[in-house]
């Protein structure tokens, strides 16, 4: 130690110049790598568990998509189990329906070849942790017969299939020389293999008393969080907690999961990769008589509650996991909704800066030239052009009442109508005034907002007015509805006041009413006939007048024969 420190006091200083004693040696580095974990939760509720029963071994229920770390999972629940590949290969052949006896390949020849007169069967693979019975992942089986589940029942087909192929020649082989102990039990046939196609996987098996439950990384974002390069490929690690709720409030709910001191479940990211392990979970979750007592709880109006729990291992810093860096967080900003015209509405409302006053009925109403002018031709005219009015900063309105001249110009200034006069509030009066005023200031909007809500409130006492100012202001579809509605209920609309006033101000009416009567297509209301017999003999000769359907009123002149 002495002759260390000596070698290092001859040394030059290692400081430089100007820095003083303040920061590290450049000759010395540090760095930091931290290990945390980002937890996620997702609970998933199945409805009608009583009608998923039977749906077959392997088969399951699936949840919503859920992302946790930038990875998407979802759930997997089975409710008539998954059976690993090894207990496929285990199934006693007495267990085998006898419909499919005849399946059996070489070698298999009843309950002598599954007991003690065959060779044993191999068991089953444990799982990490040394619980294969209970848990563990679920990739598609390799070519070996293992204690990797399967995903589904095509693929245990295969799996099985291949392993009956084998096992025919090994049969054969194991009679003629017998191979030592060790030997024997990986040459012997098994007992049986074979899973019958359209079964589902379940039917040829024993009722599996359990149901399993999984989670299964389905897929991830462009940034996600906790990958880790390994011999085995891109994985990520996690603590996975599975819980069947309680749902009588007892608090006595099943759970499963992994500890801490068992070390974090490797999930593999690579799903095109048939041997990946993209999934963990166990297979004898809880049991159908548990999960089905009445006492517990668990199974409450045929529906079962589910809750899921995983803490995502994910380390940053160092040069490893430099491609692990968190995802950048999004600014949360909210936008608000566009505000000009209520800006501009207060402006009205306040008169600041008015450069012009409206005179209506006996009340004065102070505005701002620049945005009538930008919002009404009319307007414009009116403002700037020679007359008087644009001149001596007074304008007086005629013919528009005081309110109707207010809310034109509310709309003027904010495209919108005041709140008391929107949607179902705008009435028929006022919305007919309106469309008038509209159509005079070339407010085009405006026009349409009140022609839609007139063709919406059509009623007889109000119709023909309507009529009347469709046909004034040039509101044609407007108009349309109105000759549509008189039509069919022309005897009420005529006893109406507002008939009178449209026969006198738009008499040319009368003759457009007459032209849509005798359109109508005969599945209407009025048929094209009645409008024929208008100014002809009746011919049943009953009457002056007569009425059809009760609405429409006909008259026929009188003849010699009366």
């Amino acid at each position: 130690m002495e002759g260390g420190v000596g070698a290092m006091q001859q040394a030059p200083p290692a400081q430089p110049q100007g820095n003083g004693d303040k920061g590290p040696s450049p000759g010395k580095s540090t760095s930091r790598t931290i290990t945390d974990t980002i937890v996620g939760e997702h609970e998933h509720t199945i409805v009608g568990y009583s009608l998923i029963k039977g749906l077959g071994d392997g088969e399951p229920i699936a949840s919503e998509r859920f992302t946790v770390g930038g990875h998407e999972w979802v759930l997997l629940f089975y409710p008539d189990g998954k059976r690993s590949s090894s207990e496929l290969h285990n199934i006693n052949p007495q267990q085998v329906p006898a419909p499919h006896a005849h399946l059996h390949g070489p070698g298999h020849h009843g309950p002598a070849a599954a007991g003690g007169g065959g060779a044993p069967a191999l068991p089953p693979a444990p799982a990490a942790g040394g619980a294969a019975q209970d848990h563990g992942h679920m990739p598609p089986p390799p070519p070996q017969a293992g204690g990797r589940a399967n995903h589904g029942p095509a693929a245990a087909r295969a799996a099985v299939n291949n392993n009956d192929n084998n096992n025919a020649g090994a049969a054969a082989g194991a009679a003629a020389h017998p191979p030592p102990p060790a030997a024997a039990q990986q040459q012997a046939p098994q007992p049986i293999n074979l899973i019958p196609v359209g079964g589902g996987g379940g039917a040829a098996h024993p009722n599996n008393d359990y149901c399993a439950l999984f989670v299964a990384l389905i897929g991830e974002s462009d940034a996600p969080q906790g990958v880790v390069n390994t011999s085995e490929g891109r994985v990520v690690r996690a603590f996975h907690r599975f819980t069947l709720v309680d749902q009588s409030g007892r608090g006595q709910d099943v759970a499963k999961g992994r500890r801490r001191d068992q070390g974090a479940v490797k999930i593999s990211c690579a799903r095109q990769d048939p041997n990946a392990r993209n999934c963990h979970g166990y297979r004898k979750f809880v049991k159908k008589s548990l999960l089905e007592d009445p006492a517990r709880g668990l199974l409450v109006n045929d529906t079962i509650i589910i809750k899921y729990q995983i803490e995502l291992v994910v380390s940053t810093g160092g040069a490893l996991s430099r491609h692990t860096n968190p995802v950048k967080q999004q600014p949360q900003i909210s936008v608000p909704p566009p505000s000009l015209g209520a800006d501009l509405a207060s402006l009205l409302d306040t008169g600041v800066g008015a450069d012009v006053t409206f005179e209506v009925d006996d009340e004065q109403m102070p505005a701002h030239k620049i945005i009538l002018q930008a919002r009404s031709p009319v307007f414009k005219a009116l403002l700037t052009g020679p007359m008087r009015e644009g001149h001596e900063g007074v304008v007086t309105i005629h013919d528009v009442r005081g309110p109707v001249f207010r809310a034109l110009l509310h709309f003027a200034y904010s495209d919108t109508l005041p709140i008391d006069l929107q949607g179902s509030r705008l009435e028929v009066p006022m919305a007919q005034h309106l469309l008038a005023a509209a159509d005079r200031f070339q407010l085009i909007r405006l026009r349409c907002i009140c022609e839609q809500r007139l063709c919406e409130t059509v009623e007889v006492e109000t119709v023909a007015t309507t009529l009347a100012l469709a046909e004034q202001n040039n509101a044609r579809e407007l108009k349309r509805v109105c000759l549509e509605f008189v039509s069919k209920h022309l005897q009420a609309v005529m006893a109406s006041e507002g008939y009178q006033y449209m026969t006198t101000t738009c008499p040319q009416l009368q003759s457009e009413l007459l032209a849509v009567i005798a359109t109508t297509p005969p599945g209407g209301h009025h048929r094209s006939s009645r409008a024929q017999h208008i100014g002809q003999p009746h011919p049943r000769g009953v009457g002056d007048e007569s009425s059809t359907d009760g609405q429409v009123r006909r008259v026929r002149p009188r003849t010699n024969r009366d």
